[in-house]
C-alpha cells in the first residue's frame, strides 16, 4: 500500500476589486518523508504545486505567491521566529509561529516572546497586555521569497505589535525577579503586509477543540539553528541557510478543556497532551487537526527525548482582548483581514 504521508488543507488569498480579501484557490498539500526518516517526525520533500487553476484574478506579485515548491507554499504561512540585536550579526531562531491574516496577524507561544528578558539578551516592556522591545532588540520573522523572482532569501518583517495574558507576580526572595503567570501560552503579534499590499497567506484556523484520539501533527523549524546573516536592500541573506520545515505527527491523548481553573497539568490555560516527538524550536508552531484541514492549537512544550508535547487551545485564545474592545475572533467576524475559518462536520 502506498504511503499517504500527512495533507494540509493549504488555500491561497488575494485582494477582490471591491477591496476585500478573498480566498482564490485550495488545495490539499501532501508531506512525505524523506528516505530513511521516520514516519512519526520527518523533514519531507518537496513537489512543484499550483494553488489555483485561474491566477488571472492575481497582481504579477500574488501570481509568485500562487506556485513553487511545497516547502515555500507552507512556508510563506509557517515562519521562524527570530531575535535580532542590532549590534550582532547573528539572529536568535526563538520559535515557530504563523500567520492567521492576510493582514499581518500571526500567532506563536507566548514563552517564546518571553525568550529575551529570560535569556538575558534583550529588556521587554510590558504595556498592559502588550510587550514592547527596548534597547536595539528587535523581534520577528522571515519569510522566504520565491525563487521564481529570480532572487533568493528571505525577508525580516519585524513585530509592530504583540499581545500576551496573564500576571506578573513578585517573588517573596529578594535575588528573583518578576515570575510570568501565563492564562495561555498563546501570543498573537503583528508584523507589516508587503511593500506593494499583498497579503500574506493564513492557514485554516478551527475555534472546536481537539478530541481524544484525533491524530494531530505540526510543522515547525524543529533544528534551524541560530543564524548569521547580510542585509541588502532590505533582504536578509542567510550565509547558511538550514531552515527545513519538519513534521511530527502523534495522536491526542487528553484534553484540558479548564486547566486555567483547575491548573491539572503545568502547560497553562485550556490545552491538551499528544504523542508525538516535538523539539523545543517547534514552540509556537500550529497543531493541524481534522485531518490536515484546520488548525486546533499551538505547541507549548515538549518533553526532551520523548513522544510526548502539549498543546494550547487556539479556540479560547481568540477571544482574548488585543485592546479597545477588539479581539482576533471579533477581526475574523466582522473586519477585513482574511482570516479563514473553515466550517463543516468535525471541524
Amino acid at each position: 500500500m502506498k504511503d499517504t504521508g500527512v495533507s494540509i488543507l493549504k488555500t491561497i488569498w488575494s485582494k477582490q476589486p471591491d477591496g476585500r480579501w478573498g480566498i482564490q484557490g485550495m488545495k490539499g498539500l501532501t508531506f512525505l518523508p524523506k528516505k530513511g526518516q521516520d514516519k512519526s517526525y520527518f523533514a519531507f520533500e518537496g513537489e512543484l504545486e499550483l494553488m489555483t487553476s485561474n491566477p488571472s484574478g492575481f497582481s504579477m506579485h500574488e501570481l509568485f505567491r500562487s506556485f513553487g515548491t511545497t516547502d515555500f507554499l507552507v512556508k510563506q504561512s509557517i515562519v521562524p521566529v527570530v531575535a535580532w540585536v542590532h549590534k550582532e550579526s547573528v539572529m536568535r531562531t526563538i520559535g515557530t509561529g504563523f500567520f492567521v491574516s492576510c493582514t499581518g496577524y500571526l500567532m506563536t507561544a507566548c514563552h517564546v516572546l518571553l525568550d529575551p528578558e529570560e535569556r538575558g539578551y534583550g529588556i521587554v516592556h510590558r504595556d498592559g497586555h502588550r510587550l514592547r522591545l527596548l534597547d536595539g532588540l528587535e523581534m520577528g520573522v522571515l519569510v522566504p521569497i520565491n525563487p521564481a523572482t529570480g532572487q533568493r532569501g528571505m525577508v525580516f518583517l519585524p513585530f509592530e505589535s504583540s499581545w500576551y495574558w496573564g500576571d506578573w507576580k513578585n517573588s517573596p526572595l529578594i535575588h528573583e525577579n518578576e515570575r510570568f503567570d501565563m492564562l495561555t501560552d498563546i501570543a498573537i503579534c503583528k508584523v507589516p503586509t508587503w511593500p506593494r499590499g499583498e497579503g500574506h497567506q493564513p492557514l485554516n484556523l478551527s475555534l472546536n477543540a481537539f478530541s481524544r484520539e484525533e491524530r494531530a501533527f505540526v510543522l515547525g523549524y524543529a533544528e534551524m539553528p541560530d543564524i548569521s546573516f547580510e542585509t541588502k536592500k532590505g533582504l536578509i541573506s542567510l550565509t547558511e541557510p538550514q531552515d527545513e520545515l519538519f513534521v511530527a505527527v502523534g495522536n491526542v491523548m487528553n484534553v484540558f478543556p479548564n486547566n486555567h481553573l483547575s491548573r491539572e497539568v503545568p502547560t497553562p490555560g485550556p490545552c491538551f497532551d499528544f504523542a508525538a516527538k516535538v523539539p523545543g524550536k517547534m514552540s509556537g508552531a500550529p497543531i493541524f487537526g481534522a485531518d490536515g484541514a484546520v488548525v486546533r492549537g499551538v505547541v507549548s512544550r515538549s518533553y526532551s527525548g520523548e513522544q510526548h508535547a502539549y498543546g494550547a487551545m487556539l479556540g479560547p485564545a481568540m477571544h482574548l482582548p488585543l485592546g479597545e474592545g477588539t479581539t482576533l475572533h471579533n477581526l475574523m467576524e466582522n473586519g477585513n483581514e482574511g482570516i479563514a475559518q473553515i466550517h463543516g462536520s468535525g471541524l
